[in-house]
């Protein structure tokens, strides 16, 4: 079975992605890949990730049921307090890289074993045009209310990522329920917006400033999805 779709013109989007720096690619694998991935998605313990004062932390699911209110709070505000003098992300994740690395056997644990090979790599080679890149990192997300994810660039000098990706896994979503990628000019002008259409795959050059808007409370859905970076080792 082919995981991606076959009928997509990718020296067109190759084209567009090079020239523009990022393009959103509809139904870009095949549908039942596609559904196979959002369900698997539900089954996740997921994992609260965030920054506080001394750096990245995670909360796991077990960790989170057992807070009471009073911490709950406490750690929004935390979150908040973070956000208002910097970089901050505050959503909910689960490691595919440590999935492998923990010997799991679950089709999400797969599934970056797949893109980790050619069958995935060369098509992004030959999208972005960069023959480098040789490696992938990846994580399932949920953005749930409350979440959200600042400006910031993607670069980290302990990493040569090349491409970022988000391959968007939510079935139902509005724009007015925050969510949403958009991408910045240096003055904070919005240049672009790519909403999360289900089975699209979001590609876009390093460094390149971006954030995802906040999802308010009214929102009735998460936005999952399983995003990284293309790398060259």
């Amino acid at each position: 079975m082919d995981y991606i779709n076959p009928s997509l013109d990718f020296d067109a989007l190759g084209s567009i992605l090079r020239m523009q720096g990022r393009v959103q690619i509809r139904n870009f694998f095949d549908p039942q890949v596609a559904a196979a991935l959002e369900r698997s998605l539900q089954a996740i313990d997921w994992e609260l990730v965030y920054r506080d004062a001394q750096g990245d932390r995670r909360l796991t699911g077990e960790q989170l049921r057992a807070m009471m209110p009073p911490q709950r709070m406490a750690l929004t505000e935390g979150i908040h307090a973070v956000a208002r003098e910097g970089f901050q992300f505050s959503f909910f994740s689960d490691s595919l890289v440590h999935a492998v690395h923990q010997g799991r056997s679950d089709l999400l644990a797969r599934f970056m074993l797949w893109m980790a090979g050619d069958d995935f790599l060369s098509p992004m080679r030959e999208l972005s045009g960069d023959p480098e890149i040789n490696g992938v990192f990846a994580q399932a997300t949920m953005y749930s209310r409350g979440n959200f994810l600042t400006t910031h660039d993607d670069h980290v000098d302990r990493e040569d990522r090349r491409i970022a990706y988000v391959i968007n896994l939510t079935p139902r979503w509005r724009p007015d329920w925050g969510g949403m990628l958009h991408f910045t000019a240096e003055d904070g002008s919005v240049l672009d917006t790519f909403f999360p259409h289900f089975n699209s795959l979001s590609l876009f050059t390093v460094p390149q400033r971006h954030f995802v808007s906040y999802v308010p409370p009214f929102a009735m859905a998460e936005r999952q999805a399983i995003t990284g970076w293309l790398i060259a080792a």
